[in-house]
């Protein structure tokens, strides 16, 4: 068959998001290497990260990132496709993808903090030498710094004063980061005065509902650490709705979701957990140890309330299958605070601090109001 990237991409484009179109975008890669197609090498490259980020396995993503990386190093003129002709050349779309990268850094353990700080240092460098300021440099470096305030708030500051250019992430996102850090700081007023731009849709990213979900999200979490619940409830209800529209994985917010309503409505959280409990196993170890965590002070709520079984169909996968589908539900909850306490321990060893550790305590703390 003859080669044609064009025709590549309308097949890889056929399949559903996750790993049949990463599968078909594999084969895309591997014709463009064999006829040596420097441009598409690159762009199918790029466009398997991008379905790796946000439909798929972002592991992947870090592992097909440095080939590109050695690409374009060794062809640095290399234009852009039809596809990507509003970026300047390969790199500059490169440049924008390496931003997915450094943000993925904290999503993994098993990336060593020499590393992540490198991939910072190399995109920082790569950045300057072709005219862009540092604006998305200090958002991915705050939303890594999750394990240290006075680095995470320098970060911030940096990231807030640096004017937009062309490189910068799209307003909303940028609007979501402040909102996500007023709300951190507990200055719940600037966060809702911040957040009004994307409540009434001044403000978009990507599909309609993409940044409005995302600022949604963060202020579940804000209600639910605050301990007020019922708030948290009504953002739940608008959220679960909407949610089951969408394939990104970070809009999948279900344990967030569930631990809500494990103090509002507890049967409609069971209900979702029945529904979605797979769906929670899946994800980086960030994804994981946020699951489990939020899981485990369901189950937690769930046993201290007097419950002491459950019937379940789950399956053969899950680590505590039983055949007769009846589970304790202490031995629930000590399997998800086991699998958080787990992911945070190598959370904290990596990043030398123990923020993994104080997050899992003080929502259990929250579980237990």
């Amino acid at each position: 068959m003859d080669y044609n990237p064009e025709k590549l991409k309308d097949y890889y484009e056929e399949f559903p998001h996750g790993k049949p179109r990463m599968d078909g975008i594999k084969a895309a890669i591997e014709a463009a290497d064999q006829n040596n197609d420097v441009p598409f090498m690159i762009y199918f490259r790029e466009q398997i990260c991008h379905e790796a980020c946000f439909y798929g396995d972002s592991m992947y993503l870090m592992v097909v990132f440095p080939e590109m990386l050695s690409i374009i190093d060794r062809y640095p003129d290399t234009p852009s496709t039809q596809f990507d002709s509003g970026y300047v050349n390969a790199l500059d779309h490169i440049l924008w993808v390496y931003k997915w990268l450094i943000d993925e850094c904290s999503s993994f353990y098993q990336i060593p903090m020499d590393d992540c700080l490198k991939f910072f240092e190399d995109y920082k460098k790569r950045s300057v030498s072709f005219g862009y300021n540092l604006k998305p440099y200090y958002r991915a470096l705050y939303n890594f710094y999750v394990f240290d305030e006075e680095k995470r708030a320098d970060a911030f500051y940096n990231f807030e004063k640096i004017p937009r250019d062309s490189n910068s992430d799209c307003k909303a996102c940028e609007r979501n980061t402040e909102i996500g850090f007023y709300l951190d700081k507990g200055d719940f007023g600037r966060a809702v005065e911040l957040s009004k731009d994307i409540e009434n849709f001044k403000l978009k990213c990507g599909n309609y509902w993409d940044a409005w979900l995302r600022m949604k999200i963060s202020f579940l979490d804000y209600y639910l650490n605050s301990c007020m619940f019922e708030e948290a409830s009504e953002i739940a209800g608008l959220l679960e709705h909407r949610i089951n529209e969408y394939e990104k994985i970070e809009y999948q917010a279900w344990d967030l979701i569930i631990n809500c309503y494990a103090h509002t409505k507890p049967g409609r959280a069971l209900r979702l957990y029945k529904k979605h409990w797979k769906q929670l196993e899946d994800g980086t170890p960030h994804d994981l140890f946020d699951s489990a965590s939020n899981i485990c002070c369901f189950w937690d709520r769930i046993r201290r309330d007097g419950r002491e079984t459950v019937r379940l169909h789950l399956d053969r996968t899950f680590s505590l299958y039983n055949e007769e589908n009846i589970y304790k539900t202490e031995d629930l909850f000590n399997y998800y605070y086991s699998l958080a306490k787990d992911i945070a321990g190598k959370f904290d060893k990596r990043n030398n601090a123990s923020s993994y550790m104080e997050t899992l305590a003080k929502s259990l703390d929250i579980a237990r109001k």
